[in-house]
């Protein structure tokens, strides 16, 4: 606990960083409306009203809110004045927030010898009401694109007041890893409920329905594989997988990425389907797939989930942590 202190202390010299040092360690914030949040994520709780008065609003935007420091008692009790005071500084330096937001700010983030990173942030709390954050998805961005996700439960830190910003610290396990490129010039934190909408890249083309199918796993697999393949050949298609699962009844889901290089309008029409375990190669679901309604638009990337009945797959026992898939387009009439 606290090793974002040494984050906070000039490495040269081991003395403590500037004012103007410390603000710079203060990284972009991302409110959340805490409507997107469910009843397992975040618990607001009741309390009494509040005058309009006592709710401290700016003065140049009456729906922004100031938030003051709120230490965890154990932080209260542990932590000297100094490193109170570096806090509380800290917070000051944070944006007003928009009434009824919630949000997440990193100042500090450490790679650790022992495997991960920790990452210390501010959550905050711009509602009337005491907030308790539960399993939240949290996410580290390098340079805007996603580096580690991960769903943590929130219970320890306790309750966050009214108007305040808590500090905490969180350790991002290396397989929480989405890709090894730790080079970046720029990084930050999100955090995402379960109704929080996704922000694609714009070469992303995914309709509303196809967006609704999707399980959360899916959508952080597909985002990180939007932005770590590499470009495209130019007039060529590729095709991706980014998921697999099985579902209660037995049926094989496979998400699959289409990507079109080319300059014309891409249709896969319908395409034989081959699903192996890498370790010994057994097959594990094979069939041909009709995908005639799929129109992948010039120079774009369109999601699909394949489904395979239960009855084409031939090894319901299957390892899925380690597989590989064939694709060819069907030409039989």
């Amino acid at each position: 606990m606290f090793s974002f202190f040494k984050n906070l202390t000039n490495k040269e010299n081991e003395q403590k960083l500037t004012e103007e040092e410390l603000k710079e360690q203060i990284r972009e914030e991302a409110q959340v409306n805490l409507a997107e949040f469910d009843e397992q994520e975040v618990i607001k709780e009741e309390a009494a009203p509040q005058e309009t008065a006592s709710i401290p609003v700016s003065d140049d935007a009456p729906l922004e809110v100031k938030t003051e420091l709120s230490l965890h008692p154990d932080w209260e009790a542990q932590l000297d004045n100094e490193k109170k005071y570096t806090l509380r500084f800290l917070q000051e330096e944070l944006p007003k927030m928009t009434l009824g937001m919630v949000s997440v700010t990193g100042f500090s983030m450490m790679p650790q010898k022992t495997g991960g990173m920790t990452v210390a942030m501010f959550f905050r709390n711009g509602s009337p009401y005491p907030v308790s954050f539960r399993k939240v998805r949290l996410a580290v961005y390098l340079d805007d694109q996603p580096f580690a996700r991960i769903r943590i439960d929130l219970s320890d830190m306790g309750t966050i007041p009214p108007f305040s910003s808590r500090p905490w610290e969180i350790h991002f396990p290396p397989q929480s890893f989405l890709h090894d490129n730790f080079q970046f010039s720029k990084w930050k934190v999100l955090m995402q409920g379960a109704k929080s909408p996704y922000i694609w890249p714009q070469e992303l083309e995914l309709d509303p329905q196809m967006e609704a199918r999707m399980t959360a796993r899916q959508k952080d697999r597909l985002e990180m594989l939007a932005y770590t393949l590499p470009a495209l050949k130019a007039e060529t298609v590729e095709m991706t997988a980014f998921d697999i699962g099985k579902t209660r009844d037995g049926r094989l889901v496979i998400g699959l990425l289409f990507r079109n290089g080319r300059t014309t309008d891409y249709l896969p029409g319908e395409l034989n389907i081959a699903v192996y375990e890498k370790k010994d190669g057994d097959l594990i679901a094979s069939g041909v797939i009709d995908a005639r309604s799929v129109r992948v638009r010039a120079k774009t990337s369109r999601p699909w989930l394949v489904v395979f009945p239960a009855d084409l797959v031939k090894k319901p026992d299957a390892d899925l942590s380690d597989w590989y898939m064939k694709i060819t387009r069907n030409t039989k009439k």
